[in-house]
């Protein structure tokens, strides 16, 4: 029986080390780096430009002779670019005679170029039509819907 007590108080005593042992959590920690690789952008009328980005139309109302140049309506569009891309517009032809009509006009930006903030910017291609112009047609009205050079190209570069 003593045999037996000094067993059991043997075992207690290894039960109770281990009991008592400090506990013990270890780490460890990384560091890494989240890179971004972004392509800038600008589109017109907030669709990709290589896909026909559509312009209104520039209109001019011109009578035969009329003593007042005329302007024109229309040839709105936006301009939509990455933020802080700086950017810059042109037209493919600027000063044109009308094949169809026979009437000269000049186009310009209402300005050439900004700085892109990531939301739609406005601007207006003008037209002037000078006076005195006695143009062509064959009736009371004709309109240049047969012209061949009536399409023009705005070229944003960034």
């Amino acid at each position: 029986m003593k045999k037996l007590l000094s067993l059991a108080a043997l075992a207690l005593a290894g039960i109770a080390s281990i009991a008592t042992l400090p506990s013990h959590a270890a780490t460890a920690a990384g560091t890494f780096d989240v890179v971004i690789n972004l392509t800038s952008k600008c589109e017109i009328n907030s669709t990709n430009a290589a896909t026909g980005a559509v312009i209104t139309n520039v209109s001019f109302t011109y009578t035969s002779f009329q003593t007042a140049a005329a302007t024109s309506t229309g040839g709105g569009f936006n301009v939509r670019c990455t933020n802080s891309l700086p950017y810059t517009m042109a037209l493919s032809n600027t000063g044109v005679t009308d094949d169809a009509v026979g009437l000269a006009y000049t186009l310009a930006l209402s300005a050439a170029g900004g700085t892109g903030n990531g939301t739609d910017q406005a601007y207006t291609v003008n037209g002037t039509m000078a006076a005195g112009q006695a143009g062509t047609c064959a009736g009371a009205t004709c309109n240049n819907s047969t012209a061949t050079n009536k399409t023009k190209t705005l070229t944003i570069t960034y």
